[in-house]
């Protein structure tokens, strides 16, 4: 696929899915979603609200970079199976707020979490064979989300008793 087309479908793939993932989270729109996620307990590394944004600005970009990277690389085996698992990773951002703030479901969120942390580990290896670039643009994503799946778990843990 020519750079530009990679870079404009890789591009609204990522945009799209945060877009969707957004529509569950808090926000000035959202006050009963964001009443609710302030009540929750959560741990003490919990990052602040600001942090999440400034992170997914940095994620989305490397998505979008190693989107383009895989999109635009020759013909070869493997590439179409790193395609759909960088795929499954943008599908991931859009489900997860779903489940999480959308349907308030912390234990379905957990593994939702964690399942996506093992789709970008292997996704990011899947990756590298075909673009060392586009695997090493990868690496952020499984630390955030392996973070963020202990942070979800902790989350749980703290309100499991709560209805």
């Amino acid at each position: 696929m020519h750079l530009a087309k990679a870079m404009a479908t890789s591009g609204l793939g990522v945009i799209a899915a945060l877009a969707v993932g957004g529509r569950f989270g808090p926000g000035p729109k959202h006050k009963r979603t964001t009443a609710w996620y302030a009540s929750l307990r959560k741990p003490g590394f919990t990052p602040p609200g600001p942090a999440y944004g400034l992170a997914w600005t940095v994620l989305g970009g490397l998505l979008i970079y190693s989107g383009t990277r895989l999109l635009s690389a020759p013909a070869q085996p493997g590439k179409r199976e790193a395609i759909a698992l960088w795929a499954a990773n943008v599908v991931g951002i859009a489900v997860w707020p779903a489940v999480f703030f959308g349907r308030k479901n912390l234990p379905a969120s957990v593994v939702t979490a964690g399942g996506m942390t093992g789709i970008a580990a292997v996704a990011a290896a899947a990756a590298a064979r075909i673009d060392r670039n586009a695997g090493v643009a990868s690496l952020p994503l499984i630390g955030w989300l392996a973070f963020a799946s202990v942070l979800d778990g902790e989350i749980w843990r703290e309100n499991r008793r709560r209805r």
